[in-house]
């Protein structure tokens, strides 16, 4: 309705203004020369608005000619642009289906459409890694590198290449760089830390983790290969307090108190740690200043008091006893470990030695555990040597004994 209205008024507007110029009075005379050309007012204004149509049409047309080069150009431009984006898109998603002929021939189609834009060289990078190109995968991310917004990229590309090829050194270089370009990354912080525990670099690892038990070993670890007495005892607190039952680390904090003279506080550590988890390497080191077999026993009695009635405990105390020729309480000792759960067997050792009936051993001795891959290791270290991951050595009893 609103649209009718609208052309009725216009309508009535258009046909009051054709009456209005009919109605003017007079006449028009235009002379060239010995031509005159004679004829009313209302006639000339209708000839003058079609000349006036005619010249702006003529000028649109001439401006579309002037423009026709530019916009076939434009036009061209706009789809290959759209090809391009068609290719780069069909590329990513053969990347993500692992299917690297089809990936890397997208990302040729795309290069020859769009250039090396970074989008491009990243899809040229990754489907030439897919399809074990390495080098021309190395030249595409070094390339990316020199964009700003995508630097990230290439470093990660070419921080993966060179773990993957060994050479640690070229990609911790890369690793500090992927940092600058994108501060924070938690996938970089983690790249990092497997970088810095290859190089056994444990100070630059123990800033790259917050984990507990990541933390404790390697604290440990850089206290271990701290030639300063001072920071190793720093290092070891820290791991103490990571992990205050993690012997190897109570270990190294009290031989880094006993390095730099504090020998009370060394013994002190001990005990407290053999509180929270007795464990042999602690009583070792414990009983290491005592050379004498009576020396050590008297001295044992009074680690094992910080836990009375632990298998450990009980087992420490037969075990320096039978050194010291102390047959009765070697086997009462024994008998005690074995009554408080012990069934590894060495509690049953002690009572072979000494002839007396000693049970058979069900579960196989203690040892560290990796808690990620799962296999065993008789001496503790910051790292799994299998599967490479820090801080999963666990000690615990391997399983049920062969009979």
């Amino acid at each position: 309705m609103l649209r009718a209205v609208r052309f009725l008024v216009i309508a009535a507007v258009i046909l009051a203004l054709a009456w209005w110029i009919g109605t003017i009075p007079g006449t028009f005379t235009a002379q060239s020369g010995s031509t005159t050309v004679e004829t009313s007012i209302p006639a000339a204004i209708l000839i003058l608005f079609v000349i006036a149509i005619l010249l702006t049409m003529l000028l649109r047309v001439a401006g579309g000619l002037r423009r026709a080069p530019g916009g076939f150009l434009s036009w061209r431009g706009a789809r290959r642009q759209r090809l391009g984006e068609i290719a780069t898109q069909r590329g990513i998603v053969a990347l993500a289906a692992g299917d690297a002929a089809a990936a890397d021939a997208e990302a040729g189609r795309a290069r020859k459409l769009l250039g090396e834009t970074p989008l491009v060289l990243l899809l040229t990078a990754e489907s030439a890694r897919l399809a074990g190109k390495h080098d021309r995968a190395t030249a595409a991310f070094e390339k990316l590198t020199a964009h700003r917004d995508m630097a990230f990229l290439g470093h990660r590309g070419l921080l993966r290449h060179h773990l993957a090829q060994g050479d640690h050194d070229t990609a911790h270089a890369h690793a500090q760089a992927a940092e600058q370009s994108y501060p924070g990354s938690a996938w970089l912080r983690g790249k990092r830390l497997d970088i810095a525990v290859k190089q056994a670099d444990w100070p630059a690892a123990l800033r790259l983790t917050t984990k507990p038990a990541e933390v404790a070993a390697l604290a440990t670890a850089a206290a271990m290969a701290s030639t300063d007495d001072r920071k190793a005892v720093g290092f070891a607190k820290q791991a103490v307090r990571a992990d205050p039952a993690l012997a190897p680390a109570i270990v190294a904090y009290a031989g880094a108190l006993r390095r730099t003279g504090r020998l009370r506080a060394a013994r002190r550590a001990l005990i407290a740690g053999w509180r929270q988890a007795p464990h042999p390497l602690t009583a070792e080191e414990f009983l290491k200043p005592f050379a004498t077999p009576i020396e050590r026993a008297q001295n044992a009695a009074e680690l094992a008091a910080a836990k009375p009635g632990h298998p450990e405990s009980e087992l420490l105390l037969a075990q320096t006893s039978l050194a010291a020729r102390l047959t009765g309480e070697a086997k009462r000792h024994a008998d005690a470990a074995i009554a408080a759960g012990l069934t590894d067997g060495r509690a049953s050792e002690i009572l072979t030695a000494l002839g007396a009936v000693a049970p058979a051993a069900t579960t196989a001795a203690p040892a560290w555990i990796c808690d990620a891959c799962h296999h065993s290791h008789q001496i503790w270290q910051p790292v799994c040597p299998l599967c490479q991951k820090p801080g999963t050595l666990l000690w615990r009893a391997t399983g049920m004994a062969l009979a």
